[in-house]
């Protein structure tokens, strides 16, 4: 059974760092993204995104559900970067989509 766009759980991740950081921290985010977060089940894509400002970023990832972004979540905790990535002040929210344009 093919997965439909509503049963997907959307988290949208908003970083405000210091303008002198961006870079670094969207490499350290691209990294645990990449390296990391990717790989656990339940993963299904993302994209990061630098805020023209310089003071912002924001992570755009889709799940499979809720739960296996929770799963994530717990396992993210004992990270060796969390505490990194916490530094920049991450603030999520989850989604469900509720339509779509093309």
């Amino acid at each position: 059974m093919a997965m439909t766009e509503s049963k997907k759980h959307i988290v949208i991740v908003t970083f405000n760092i210091d303008s002198d950081n961006q870079r670094t921290a969207l490499q350290e985010i691209g990294d645990y993204v990449g390296k990391f977060l990717s790989q656990q089940p339940g993963f299904l894509g993302s994209r990061l995104h630098s805020g023209l400002d310089g003071a912002s970023i924001v992570h755009y990832a889709e799940w499979e559900c809720q739960a296996a972004f929770l799963k994530a979540g717990e396992k993210a905790r004992s990270h060796p970067s969390f505490d990194k990535l916490m530094s920049y002040k991450p603030n999520g929210l989850g989604y469900r989509l509720h339509r779509s344009f093309p």
